[in-house]
């Protein structure tokens, strides 16, 4: 029976195991056995080059965005396949062998380049509330915002950011007046004027730094969501001078399919995700 690569698996959820060890990871199987192989590390690129296995998937670009994965490129080159794991940021990895059917070959990024970015940056993520919904399903906007705002805030925390939510029970607790942060994050919702579907970003009028926070995180989102990009607005906030304030709107409140997204854990998760690959553009 003929050796193949069968599937490259990108483990980069919040909930990860490896990523609360500071640690992206890819999973290529193999139908068989670990066939000889060499692993090198050029710059942001790690090449792996797998020899005398054909490839019994697409070949192609798969994108990561997961803040130290960029992107890896797959192809079949004569008898092996050569992956190239593209990176924003130089950095380690090791690899490790699971012999079975399928044996597993994975590769551990080093993410604490990330670290020495966020490192004591104090961000704050405030989750819109409501009790009242333009929701098709009736969908409350504290709920998925808050499912974003905690995701985010772990993902922060754990590359060291002093990373907080305004509030966890009750909106009340929140003082935003108050707040010791760099950068303050709205998230919540908005009923479409137009019926259009999509997401959006507001900025501070006449803040640059806003402005430019606003582009990094319009820019992430798109790269990562699946619903259309609605651009990016001017809003007037009502924080201290001190805070660089940015809104996100991730979905349209009474659009019914960004009413399903907003449902789906997994949308909330690469908004979270977005979010965090915006604001490492922006400190970096």
């Amino acid at each position: 029976m003929l050796n193949k690569l069968t599937n490259i698996r990108i483990d980069s959820t919040c909930s990860s195991p490896s990523i609360k060890e500071h640690k992206s990871l890819l999973v290529f199987d193999f139908s068989l056995g670990i066939p000889s192989h060499q692993a090198e590390i050029h710059e942001n690129t790690i090449k792996i080059i797998f020899s005398n296995v054909p490839l019994n998937m697409p070949e192609g670009t798969y994108k990561v965005l997961d803040g130290i994965i960029s992107f890896v490129e797959i192809k079949q080159q004569g008898e092996d396949i050569v992956a190239c794991v593209h990176l924003d940021f130089p950095s380690n990895f090791e690899v490790k062998t699971i012999k079975g059917i399928p044996s597993q070959f994975e590769v551990y990024i080093d993410r604490s380049p990330l670290i020495e970015v966020l490192k004591g940056r104090k961000i704050a993520i405030n989750p819109g509330f409501s009790k009242k919904t333009k929701s098709p399903t009736g969908l409350l906007m504290h709920i998925p915002m808050m499912g974003i705002a905690k995701k985010l805030n772990f993902l922060l925390s754990n590359c060291g950011a002093e990373s907080k939510i305004t509030w966890e029970k009750d909106p009340q607790e929140k003082n935003l007046k108050d707040l010791d942060c760099e950068i303050l994050i709205d998230l919540y919702t908005e009923a479409s004027s137009k019926g259009e579907s999509g997401f959006k970003v507001y900025y501070e009028d006449q803040n640059d730094a806003s402005f430019k926070l606003a582009k990094h995180i319009n820019k992430a989102m798109e790269e990562k969501l699946q619903l259309p990009n609605l651009g990016i607005f001017q809003k007037r906030f009502e924080y201290k001078e001190s805070i660089i304030p940015v809104g996100i709107v991730p979905a349209m409140e009474d659009v019914r399919i960004d009413d399903a997204h907003l449902r789906d854990v997994d949308y909330r998760e690469k908004v979270a995700q977005a979010v965090f690959n915006g604001l490492i553009r922006f400190y970096s």
